[in-house]
């Protein structure tokens, strides 16, 4: 049994390392033997490099012939968040799932200046991203911080660079931020750059706070998270927080009518979902809201399988009709 690569994605980019190469290679087999042998499963841990040239670290899997996704993770971790997403069949039946590192995050650049931040090299982050893997007008999927994104991308990009947006326990811009207090306290702490264990501990319990009760979930999982989040310096971590944007765009094409489905779980120990979506309503008319009971801010670990089921429905409505 032999693994498919589309042309597009074998040219111009630097390989990861070759353990790091070896364990994506043998995440994405395994999920291969899984499903039905017609189904081409496409697998690159790749750098892409960005206009200024950093490189952002990019991953695909699924078959390119099928609708794309592109998930976009939170603040201080990295797209191995979304690994329990890359291998759910339902999922790969039906998506070209794309997955990247924001800049000063995980595998991607870690540029220490001010100007490295600014609202228009994430979005030719993205641009980069879907350009490399030849998607056209794909879901936007942001969790959290990821969310920002959709600002950059709208203020930026073409209108129909994605086809949709899909917000999980999500802020949409820097902006619109309404955190917990639990948050509020936890957040700012990613800056001390003088006490390595104060540095740890907040991002352990910035990680534990993702899930409703974090005893529950996979050691692996956790550490996978922390040591992504470890990755990220204190000093990034600040500029990552401080950049700024404007949404002014993201409102007009809400004005206009691009879908945003916004899910969140009642939980919620890191954001404040519904003051996100009382401050947005007026903004979008195709605005769709989901609410999971009891779901955490990493609802699509602790409530995966209702996550899914909001999703499939939602992303193939949207995307069909792009």
């Amino acid at each position: 049994m032999s693994v498919s690569f589309a042309p597009h994605l074998t040219n111009n980019f630097k390989i990861i390392p070759d353990l790091t190469r070896q364990w994506h290679t043998n995440f994405y087999l395994k999920r291969y033997v899984c499903l039905s042998t017609a189904l081409i499963i496409t697998v690159n841990g790749i750098f892409i490099q960005s206009s200024d040239g950093t490189d952002i670290f990019a991953s695909a899997v699924g078959n390119p012939g099928k609708l794309p996704i592109v998930f976009a993770h939170g603040i201080s971790l990295s797209a191995l968040v979304f690994d329990d997403l890359f291998e759910d069949e339902r999922l790969l039946r039906r998506f070209y799932m794309i997955s990247y590192d924001l800049r000063g995050h995980g595998r991607s650049g870690k540029p220490n200046t001010t100007e490295a931040y600014v609202s228009n090299l994430f979005a030719d982050d993205f641009a980069a991203v879907i350009k490399h893997f030849n998607v056209k007008s794909p879901l936007y999927v942001g969790w959290s911080y990821g969310g920002t994104v959709v600002t950059d991308i709208f203020s930026f990009l073409p209108p129909q660079t994605i086809s949709g947006n899909v917000a999980i326990a999500a802020i949409p811009s820097v902006n619109l931020a309404a955190r917990t207090p639990l948050a509020n306290t936890i957040i700012p702490l990613f800056g001390v750059d003088n006490d390595v264990a104060v540095d740890i501990n907040t991002r352990n319990t910035f990680v534990e706070a993702c899930f409703n009760n974090a005893s529950n979930i996979a050691i692996q999982t956790r550490w996978t998270w922390l040591g992504s989040s470890v990755l990220q310096l204190p000093p990034i971590s600040v500029l990552v927080r401080q950049r700024t944007q404007d949404p002014a765009k993201l409102f007009e094409a809400g004005a206009r009518g691009i879908p945003y489905l916004s899910i969140s779980g009642t939980a919620d120990k890191i954001v404040l979902n519904d003051n996100i979506t009382e401050e947005i309503r007026p903004h979008f008319t195709n605005l769709e809201v989901y609410k999971i009971e009891g779901g955490s801010h990493a609802l699509f670990i602790d409530n995966k399988d209702e996550f899914i089921q909001v999703l499939i429905p939602y992303a193939t409505k949207v995307l069909k009709r792009a």
